[in-house]
């Protein structure tokens, strides 16, 4: 047991520690990973709270609240296995610490079972922060006494605790079969991406028929339970916690036995497979063949296009930015009609308000700069070189030209994605010449800043030593580029609500502007200042 916990702990430090190093020649601290931990349960508290008590509140008059937990069950299965069975490809059967470890004298199948605990944990933590708040919720608005008993929340802990077991194993083989198609496919991106394009179109249509579903959700609440055999696991999870322990036997069984077949069995053939998978990824289609002359910069721009483009994990972390951008200008247009019936509703309630445009200008600047804080596509880019960066260090262009190339790529990724939303946005609120401009300058502004920011967050925080998942998801640098933005923006735009009270809306908003424009200039300063020097130092 002291060889597996030992294990574990390297495992859940590759998950959930973020670590940096400060510095050429310090020791690397490491830093708790208190961050990717608060993420994923605000994440889970936003769902579970949010829709919980909407469907409380439709399904207790109907005496039908253990459909919420089948709900909750469902959403913590599907949001989980998209966090895990990536980073379980990556990690399980990818990770670049595996032929150490298989080289360790530990049995094959223990180190199977600690890479699949540290999954299981992450698991864990996102179950437990969806049901507990479903259980609050039928606790608070439910009208079943059962909810107010020591049982409920006694059966309620072990749903939360064994869920995740099934999780964990769809995860291993999704992440398995994700591994197979990385090694087999020679455009082992295209199966990876469609996953998340079909994830994506799933939640997007969920958002926008919520409304319809939540009407006849109460009409047809036994007729939608019957139809559920699909899930039949977290039918029986929500039948176990409105109190059917024979129920909670079947959950258990449906849940402990995958797991466990899982585990056994993939570790009596971890090293093969693991081995296969390299072996298939190793390419040999080498040929020589005529390369079209170019500039370095026109090199440099088309390898880290690749880079972006070719990696699943790098374009769907980084990349949500823009693919938000756009959808928000599409969904803009669409709902035009419901947009100028909102206007004109709120026009004869508060009666002729003084610029509105401007107003306008304001919720569109706040949807965007949102969108435009998820573009992190800088910041990881030179930790994403790996041990490769050494080839770029002695490449014959200058350390300027590559930390430039590596700074404007994101802003032209994102720009595009910007101007687009903010045309539709424009059109969509019917927005005049000047408003308009603003609208438009405002993505510039921001995200050259946002790129600049994340060049000098990822240089100073740079991690060549972690696979393309721990540096997306759980790496200090991702976090920083990502959230410091966006919090920047929440105090930019509470100092703006502050000044509307004492100045027009346009000059309020002009000054938000100019100061993150100076900010922008400040970042751009310090990278060309500084950046050659921090680079020299990785």
């Amino acid at each position: 047991m002291k060889k597996f916990f030992a294990l574990l702990k390297v495992s859940l430090r590759s998950m959930l520690v973020i670590s940096s190093g400060v510095g050429r020649g310090k020791k690397k601290k490491a830093v708790s990973g208190i961050g990717a931990v608060i993420l994923i349960a605000a994440l889970a508290l936003y769902i579970s709270g949010v829709y919980s008590t909407l469907f409380v509140s439709v399904l207790a008059p109907v005496g039908m609240e253990s459909l919420v937990f089948v709900f909750m069950g469902i959403a913590a299965l599907v949001t989980g296995l998209m966090f895990t069975a990536f980073g379980a490809s990556s990690a399980v059967y990818g990770g670049k610490d595996n032929d150490l470890l298989l080289a360790l004298p530990v049995s094959s199948t223990t180190l199977m079972a600690a890479r699949v605990s540290a999954i299981y944990l992450e698991n864990l933590l996102l179950s437990f922060f969806m049901l507990l708040p479903a259980g609050v919720a039928c606790a608070a608005f439910g009208a079943t006494p059962e909810a107010l008993t020591a049982g409920f929340w006694v059966r309620l802990v072990l749903a939360a605790l064994l869920l995740p077991l099934l999780d964990t194993a769809l995860s291993v083989l999704v992440g398995a079969l994700l591994a197979w198609l990385s090694a087999r496919m020679k455009h082992r991106a295209i199966a990876q991406n469609l996953i998340m394009a079909v994830y994506l179109v799933a939640v997007f249509w969920f958002a926008f028929n919520l409304s319809g579903m939540v009407d006849s959700l109460a009409l047809n609440a036994a007729n939608i339970r019957s139809s559920l055999g699909w899930a039949a696991p977290a039918v029986w999870m929500g039948d176990a916690i409105m109190g059917d322990w024979a129920a909670l036997g079947k959950l258990a069984l449906s849940c402990v036995l995958p797991c466990a077949v899982v585990v056994y069995g993939l570790g009596k053939c971890y090293r093969k497979v693991v081995s296969a998978f390299a072996a298939k990824s190793a390419r040999n289609d080498y040929r020589l063949t005529a390369q079209r002359s170019t500039g370095c910069f026109r090199a440099l721009v088309n390898k880290e296009a690749r880079r972006f483009f070719g990696t699943p994990t790098y374009f769907w972390n980084a990349g949500m930015g823009p693919i938000l951008l756009v959808a928000l200008g599409v969904v803009a247009l669409i709902q035009r009609g419901a947009i100028d019936s909102f206007m004109t509703e709120v026009l004869a309630e508060a009666g002729e308000i003084s610029d509105l445009d401007w107003l306008l200008v304001a919720v569109g600047w706040a949807f965007m700069g949102f969108c435009l804080s998820l573009c992190a596509i800088s910041a990881p880019s030179f930790s994403l070189e790996g041990k490769q960066l050494w080839l770029l260090r002695s490449a014959p262009v200058s350390e300027q030209l590559l930390i430039r190339v590596k700074t404007w790529f994101e802003v032209l990724v994102s720009l595009p994605c910007a101007l687009v939303s903010a045309v539709c946005l424009a059109i969509a609120f019917g927005m005049g010449p000047l408003q308009t401009a603003a609208l438009l300058a405002f993505p510039i502004v921001f995200l050259i800043g946002h790129a600049y920011f994340g060049t000098l967050v990822g240089l100073a925080f740079v991690r060549t030593d972690l696979d393309d998942a721990a540096i997306l998801k759980r790496s200090l640098l991702s976090f920083l580029s990502t959230f410091g933005p966006l919090v920047l923006l929440v105090g930019v735009g509470v100092g703006v609500w502050q000044l509307m009270s004492l100045l027009a809306i346009a000059a309020a908003l002009g000054i938000g502007f100019a100061f993150l424009a100076a900010l922008s200039i400040a970042c751009a300063i310090a990278v060309h200042a500084k950046g050659p020097e921090m680079l020299r130092k990785i």
